[in-house]
């Protein structure tokens, strides 16, 4: 049997269990899985156990008591997720978020997210909730791919649709991935060797968290400069890779684009004239230290570990924001709105 058909049938024979299940009755239950030497059998049971404890399906010994005998158990209050009892209209604007996904076509795991919506439209009873979902998603999924959401090129969502495929793939089974990749700063394409970590969406593109052997760090991918992808082909059972104990995905994933690990970190100052928009204070993000100045100026200071990332944010907000420190990112920036008036003239 496959390791992972073994783990499922693992998990729902434990689940129809009334009671706690002995280890001997596991035994003749997977007789082919678990047979031979019993020190053998107990180590293999054992890595099934800390596996099916690792995705979330929690397996625990439960003592003998007055009722019970000792055996092994699911906690289905802590394995089922309780009703939401979510109001008709709030299930329909759930149903148009999930359309919405999957009308961009490059939303991993479509085939989940399509039976989930199926399972939504029935939920929401208020009428017309799921026909008006439905349409939306219609008009969503309409026109040319030159219209696509998010800053992907024409044509392009397919294949960040089977990139995203492949790569949740790979974090699944734990699997290196040899990338090859455009640099966004000097443009150069490198060849590097990544255990892929996790995976998440900011401003409408995806990006892969892992780490890189080339540059022997944690390093951050986006997913539209991933020139080539592939696998690696060896031991396609056997993990190549542990995930680092409390892997902070949701703090990378709230990262500012000039909080990239690129360069050496370095505190950099914006100054802000007055009127300063609620907008223009939050685009900095929470980590972002404010300090009110005369008549009505804001001065931002940040963290940098990637300076270009920084000088573009501060020139797309116009002639009311400039770089006051370092003076090398401000010269920077001065010669880029300098070359930028050459071409106008």
């Amino acid at each position: 049997m496959q390791k992972a058909e073994r783990l499922l049938d693992l998990a729902a024979f434990l689940l129809r269990a009334a009671e706690p299940v002995s280890w001997r009755e596991i035994q003749e239950q997977f007789r082919d899985d678990y047979g031979g030497s019993e020190e053998a059998a107990v180590r293999k049971f054992e890595r099934d156990k800390a596996e099916l404890l690792e995705i979330g399906i929690p397996v625990r010994w439960s003592s003998q008591g007055e009722d019970l005998s000792a055996g092994y158990l699911i906690d289905r209050d802590e394995f089922y997720l309780p009703n939401l009892e979510l109001a008709p209209e709030d299930l329909a604007l759930l149903y148009l978020a999930g359309s919405a996904a999957l009308a961009q076509g490059v939303f991993p795991y479509a085939r989940d997210l399509a039976h989930a919506l199926n399972k939504l439209s029935f939920a929401a009873r208020a009428p017309g909730t799921s026909e008006t979902a439905a349409l939306a998603a219609r008009t969503l999924s309409r026109g040319d791919e030159d219209e696509q959401v998010g800053p992907h090129r024409p044509g392009e969502g397919g294949v960040i649709a089977r990139k995203l495929e492949e790569l949740s793939a790979a974090m699944a089974a734990k699997k290196r991935v040899h990338l090859a990749y455009q640099g966004a700063e000097r443009g150069a394409r490198t060849e590097r060797d990544v255990d892929p970590y996790g995976l998440y969406q900011s401003g409408g593109a995806w990006f892969l968290v892992g780490h890189c052997h080339l540059r022997r760090d944690l390093r951050t991918f986006h997913l539209g400069r991933i020139a080539d992808l592939k696998t690696n082909p060896v031991a396609p059972r056997k993990s190549d890779f542990v995930v680092p104990p409390g892997f902070p995905l949701r703090e990378l994933a709230t990262r500012e684009t000039w909080e990239y690990a690129i360069h050496a970190p370095q505190r950099c100052a914006v100054r802000l004239e007055s009127p300063v928009s609620p907008e223009a204070r939050a685009s900095f993000g929470s980590r972002a230290e404010l300090r009110e100045e005369e008549e009505g100026a804001v001065v931002v200071e940040v963290i940098a570990t990637n300076a270009e990332a920084l000088v573009r944010h501060v020139l797309a907000l116009g002639d009311r924001a400039e770089i006051v420190a370092p003076k090398e990112l401000r010269a920077k920036a001065r010669a880029i709105l300098a070359g930028l008036a050459r071409r106008c003239a």
